[in-house]
């Protein structure tokens, strides 16, 4: 057995060695390569302490039992025919035994998957909010030639609407004129197929600031603003006769 113990010691600190120089190790006859790897290096180095341990352990062993060997004695009263005592029995040898390579225990790398990122919630809703009508109904404009009154303009902040000396909406002329041209507080004309909506109304009076007169004829709609900061239009019927126009107008609530 003893034959086994050498060579495990020098494989060892030969393993040992090259782990940690990390070049190429020749010890009694045992050439290890070089080693270029941190990895390997901890591989060989954990290989060279389990055969220096293993060639310790059968060292003790080889010793313990060569101890028991010598000190067997003869049962007693045991002789032989020639008087002499019997020989000591030959002492039990274990079978040689494979040196074994101990596990690696070198942390295996952090894995690189990318963490799933934490549940957001959905964005708000920017949708504007639904602004009600605040009134809607058909106005009939007049230059005062059939009343005989002054006042020709409404204000259209009220509900219903009512006579204001210069108001929201009124003609542009008095006294037998012509219909065909409004006057307001502020007045675009619509370009739309379609009667606008309120959002597109404001769009509208906001690129045309100071505006304040707008021709019309038969089906012309027109965006207006009132003196409260109300937001509306109107759609042209045509002339009613008489200096006077006849109007569809809608007026949305402040949002």
């Amino acid at each position: 057995m003893i034959a086994y113990i050498a060579p495990l010691w020098i494989f060892g600190v030969g393993c040992l060695v090259a782990s940690v120089v990390g070049k190429a190790v020749k010890l009694g006859g045992v050439e290890i390569p070089a080693i270029t790897t941190t990895r390997a290096q901890l591989v060989v180095a954990l290989v060279g302490v389990a055969a220096i341990v293993l060639g310790t352990v059968l060292f003790q062993h080889e010793g313990s039992s060569s101890t028991a060997g010598s000190s067997a004695a003869v049962p007693s009263g045991a002789s032989s025919a020639s008087g002499a005592s019997a020989p000591p029995p030959a002492p039990t040898r274990d079978p040689p035994r494979t040196p074994t390579t101990a596990p690696s225990t070198t942390t295996p790398p952090p894995s690189t998957e990318p963490a799933t990122p934490p549940a957001t919630e959905p964005p708000a809703s920017t949708a504007p909010a639904a602004v009600h009508v605040r009134w809607q109904g058909t106005l009939t404009l007049d230059d005062g030639s059939t009343s005989g009154s002054p006042i020709t303009g409404w204000s259209l902040d009220s509900v219903p609407p009512q006579r204001a000396p210069m108001g929201d909406l009124g003609l542009a002329c008095q006294l037998s004129c012509e219909p065909g041209q409004i006057v307001g507080t502020t007045v675009v004309s619509w370009n739309g197929a379609t009667p606008p909506k309120r959002e597109q109304c404001v769009t509208l009076l906001n690129t045309h600031l100071g505006q304040r007169t707008a021709d019309v004829t038969a089906g012309s709609i027109v965006c207006f603003g009132t003196d409260g900061g109300r937001v509306g239009f109107f759609t042209a019927d045509g002339g009613a006769g008489g200096g006077r126009q006849t109007l569809a107008v809608t007026v949305w609530e402040r949002p």
